[in-house]
């Protein structure tokens, strides 16, 4: 048998051939015995093509080839594939395709908003339930695309599921920006090796994970006319953004160390070796390493406390604001964020609402009201006084 369970999770993987074709991924459970029963059974199925019919497929064998077939080029790898094995094991691995649907989903929900998680600091251990947007992350967001790609590509037929029905409502965003020194009190508190990351994402508005896109998604081959294309945007699709020529003379330079050193990313940092005349070599930076850094920075700086910055993602909610503030066009903030609603950039109108509600009562409260000024009442007492005389 081949199953085995890598460093990372807590479950059993199998991974084998069969007529030339490669089978691999999570059984979504925890013992040896149990992960070779599961193998056993995919064997048999792939033996007798039976995987081909996607009807018949149960969840663990679409998952695993769902991930086979996508989901292992996507970024974000680890966490990806922790969230397709936890929703796996709270719908039930031998879970045929063709029976999941609005009411199993629910239930599985369910069981994963109880699910407790303990978070331990020094002596103290606090207990946390998971979030709404946590919920319809694992659930909704993972357990969506294998079932769609099941329907579309393998011709699948399966129930209709209604998402929205089970998507839990999630608080709006308070979209918050850099003002004054903000920025350079928080870039201050971060190593200079990721400045020009955390740069980037200010200026362009990129999710963490977007940070990382691939060396060939770059074209600086013409400065005027460079762009980036990103990956990982909400629904799958790719998304391109140009480059100002300032910042594509930048990547293209990154771009030749980065191949020549055989890096797959264009962020690095320079380490000399030690010993005279040591060699300069070139570390990737990591997608663990910025969020850590960041989040640190903003506690640090004091604007997690003031404005509730908790880490990188703050930067694009800056550059959403400042782009939405500057051209007053909604459409362009949403090509630059990648929004395939225009629902989700509203958002940030609304906080430019909310900034302009604020000034407004902020005027009204520090002018006088009719009636109520100090020149209004000797107005009145004057003219109260000179109707007297009239009168006698």
């Amino acid at each position: 048998m081949s199953v085995y369970r890598p460093a990372k999770s807590p479950y059993f993987h199998y991974d084998f051939q069969i007529k030339g074709r490669r089978f691999s991924g999570s059984t979504g459970v925890e013992t040896r015995r149990a992960a070779e029963e599961v193998e056993r059974r995919i064997r048999r199925s792939a033996a007798l093509d039976e995987l081909d019919d996607a009807s018949t497929m149960t969840l663990d064998q679409a998952a695993a080839r769902w991930w086979d077939e996508h989901g292992a080029t996507l970024k974000g790898g680890d966490r990806l594939e922790a969230r397709v094995e936890r929703v796996v094991t709270l719908i039930g691995p031998r879970t045929p395709l063709r029976e999941i649907t609005t009411k199993v989903v629910a239930r599985a929900i369910e069981r994963r908003r109880g699910q407790v998680r303990t978070h331990a600091k020094g002596d103290k251990a606090r207990q946390y339930l998971p979030s709404d947007s946590t919920v319809n992350r694992d659930m909704i967001d993972t357990l969506r695309p294998i079932l769609n790609r099941a329907r579309r590509t393998w011709e699948a037929k399966l129930p209709e599921i209604d998402w929205a029905a089970l998507r839990r409502a999630e608080p709006r965003p308070r979209p918050t920006e850099f003002a004054g020194d903000d920025y350079q009190r928080m870039l201050a508190e971060v190593r200079p090796h990721w400045h020009g990351m955390i740069d980037f994402a200010r200026r362009y508005g990129v999710r963490l994970a977007e940070l990382f896109f691939g060396l060939d998604d770059l074209d600086v081959t013409d400065l005027d006319n460079a762009r980036v294309k990103l990956r990982e945007r909400k629904g799958g699709d790719e998304h391109v953004i140009p480059l100002l020529p300032e910042d594509a003379a930048l990547m293209a330079a990154r771009l030749g160390r980065a191949r020549a050193a055989k890096l797959k990313t264009v962020w690095f940092r320079e380490r000399r070796l030690p010993g005279p005349g040591g060699k300069v070599i070139l570390k990737p930076l990591t997608y663990g390493g910025l969020e850590i850094a960041v989040r640190r920075a903003m506690t640090r700086s004091g604007l997690r406390a003031a404005k509730g910055m908790k880490g990188i993602h703050a930067t694009r909610h800056h550059a959403a604001m400042q782009t939405l503030r500057r051209t007053g066009n909604l459409r362009v903030a949403q090509l630059l964020l990648g929004h395939r609603d225009i629902k989700s950039t509203m958002v940030y109108a609304h906080a430019i609402e909310d900034d302009v509600r604020k000034a407004l009562s902020e005027v009204h409260r520090n002018s006088p009201e009719p009636g109520s000024s100090a020149d209004q009442k000797d107005t009145l007492d004057q003219s109260a006084k000179t109707a007297g005389a009239d009168r006698s």
